[in-house]
């Protein structure tokens, strides 16, 4: 399986064009060696069968939706599972072949797929397309897409990172710029927004994970800013998580350690009319960017 490769003086991205996955991501730390902070599979071909979608592209909707969705006054069928779809099920993006068009020199990759209609139940069908660019500092990701009839669309990055592999996650620094997250049920949001304040998912003040599970939808307070970041004092690396989008989904996965920054639009929004829409009318544009920007940090 090919890979696709990006560098410039300070980092190094990897990515194959199956689910448009982010393989590899290369920064030096404090002592100047080179570290992948992607917690991905070994081999590009150990992606074919993996079941948590490590580092690839969610499509067409990201998180969790409850059948049936409600898309102009009508009631939808999609694909579920006792009722819920994840990550929009078996023809979900992530488990796509995407066409790469390759710019080496501009250090950026773009990858296209065509989401025919109807795919897990959704309305019309779907161009999109992800840009990857390498900036001096940091990692661009750049998401668009256009349907021919309303359908919702909110797409988003699985990559699982860590800023030393090491170590455990829970011993680097966690800091999430929300006062809010969504309150869940088995998961789906209920359409309540809850404080963090006084729960272990206050992290306005930068703090160790330790043992805090998270698969949270976090509310940010300003888009188009700095959200988050995450810090490991031993190998000196940060990164630092921008977005376009109204909130993340931070997910530290039970079986390894690892911490995943989803930005996205709410999960089941088009079942919460209070929610902000994530429907996408027909011939209209989809468009989120994230940025994730790495420095390093001494302390003490």
């Amino acid at each position: 399986m090919k890979t696709f490769i990006l560098e410039n003086d300070s980092i190094k991205a990897v990515c194959i064009a199956y689910g448009a996955i982010l393989h590899q991501l290369w920064v030096k730390d404090i002592h100047g060696v080179p570290t992948n902070v992607i917690m991905g599979l070994a081999t590009p071909e150990e992606y074919l069968t993996d079941k948590w979608a490590q580092g690839a592209v969610i499509g067409r909707f990201a998180g969790r939706l409850v059948n049936p969705i409600q898309v102009g006054g009508q009631s939808i069928t999609i694909e579920n599972e006792n009722g819920v779809m994840l990550h929009s099920g078996k023809s979900g993006w992530h488990l796509k072949n995407w066409t790469p068009k390759y710019t080496r020199e501009q250090n950026t990759i773009t990858f296209e797929y065509d989401c025919p209609e109807g795919s897990s139940g959704f309305p019309g069908s779907v161009h999109a397309h992800v840009t990857y660019t390498l900036k001096t500092n940091g990692l661009e990701i750049q998401y668009q897409a256009k349907p021919s009839a309303t359908t919702p669309i909110n797409m988003t990055n699985h990559a699982y990172f860590s800023m030393n592999p090491n170590t455990p996650i829970g011993k680097q620094k966690l800091f999430i710029h929300a006062d809010h997250y969504l309150e869940l049920q088995n998961l789906v949001p209920t359409g309540r927004k809850l404080d963090v304040g006084l729960t272990p998912l206050d992290f306005r003040n930068e703090k160790n994970i330790d043992n805090t599970p998270l698969d949270d939808y976090f509310v940010i307070k300003k888009m188009n800013h700095f959200i988050s970041s995450i810090y490991s004092p031993d190998t000196g690396i940060q990164m630092k998580v921008y977005t376009d989008q109204p909130g993340v989904v931070v997910f530290t996965p039970p079986h390894f350690d690892a911490i995943c920054f989803e930005t996205q639009k709410f999960s089941n929004s088009p079942n919460i009319p209070d929610f902000p829409s994530t429907l996408v009318e027909a011939n209209q544009e989809y468009n989120h960017s994230s940025f994730f920007e790495f420095s390093l940090r001494i302390e003490g």
